[in-house]
């Protein structure tokens, strides 16, 4: 495993890991029948952390409480996910009482999801080692020489080359390659008719979205190219949908 450096940030994405205790874990009560799965798997990864690895500074960022600019240029972003259980709503209330107890950092921002404030909060300290608790696609745009995503379900630390070999591009592209192929978890568009494959071979022949659409005429695939000019307005709507968008934020870490 990567080494991590003592004065390294954690920035902990709350609402991924939120979400994901509770439905990677079987359900769980109290003998008084309050859940608790979401709840003993957040502070179990907690915990985790500073056992692993005694982080010098750690901050927990959540989705915004009022709907995101992304709702309001689509409306239909994220529509189709199902409403979350009111069990997992009840463990997040006596998770914040946990990160309270304990004093750990908390920050959000109205109008942006947890991703924006992490992506704010990476940019603004690029200068020191920053690990991102995270698993999510759309982190990967954010991996630097500085900046490493940790999978915690997975004991897995993973940096910018591992990542690229993986995808097969630039890390930078990733925004690109959704624009094309779209997210169905977030009813993100892109252009419909374009799977995996070709969707990368796109990011690898270009250098972004404007840059193939300006050459469009070097798309020798013929389905390709007619999907492509007649969807050009979802593949920019998605690209924004994507892509992070830091907020300003008035917080400072101090050693």
């Amino acid at each position: 495993m990567h080494r991590i450096k003592k004065d390294a940030l954690f920035i902990v994405d709350g609402s991924y890991l939120l979400y994901r205790s509770f439905y990677a874990i079987k359900p769980l009560y109290t003998a008084m029948g309050i859940p608790t799965q979401a709840t003993f798997g957040f502070c179990r990864t907690i915990k985790k952390l500073i056992d692993d690895f005694d982080p010098g500074h750690i901050v927990i960022a959540w989705d915004g409480p009022v709907k995101t600019f992304r709702t309001e240029i689509f409306a239909a972003y994220k529509a189709t996910r199902q409403k979350p259980p009111n069990e997992l709503f009840v463990q997040k209330d006596y998770i914040l009482k946990f990160l309270d107890a304990i004093k750990m950092a908390q920050i959000t921002k109205d109008g942006y999801e947890g991703d924006d404030v992490i992506a704010a909060l990476a940019k603004r300290y690029h200068d020191r080692q920053v690990v991102i608790v995270c698993a999510d696609k759309d982190m990967g745009q954010l991996l630097s020489d500085n900046i490493l995503i940790l999978d915690p379900f997975k004991d897995r630390l993973i940096d910018k080359h591992e990542f690229e070999q993986e995808i097969g591009f630039s890390a930078e592209k990733i925004p690109f390659y959704y624009a094309l192929l779209g997210d169905t978890s977030d009813n993100i568009p892109g252009v419909a008719g374009i799977g995996k494959k070709t969707a990368q071979e796109l990011v690898q022949q270009f250098d972004s979205l404007d840059d193939l659409y300006k050459n469009l005429c070097k798309v020798e695939k013929g389905r390709t190219h007619t999907l492509l000019a007649e969807q050009k307005a979802n593949a920019y709507l998605s690209l924004q949908l994507f892509t992070l968008k830091p907020p300003p934020l008035d917080v400072r870490i101090t050693d």
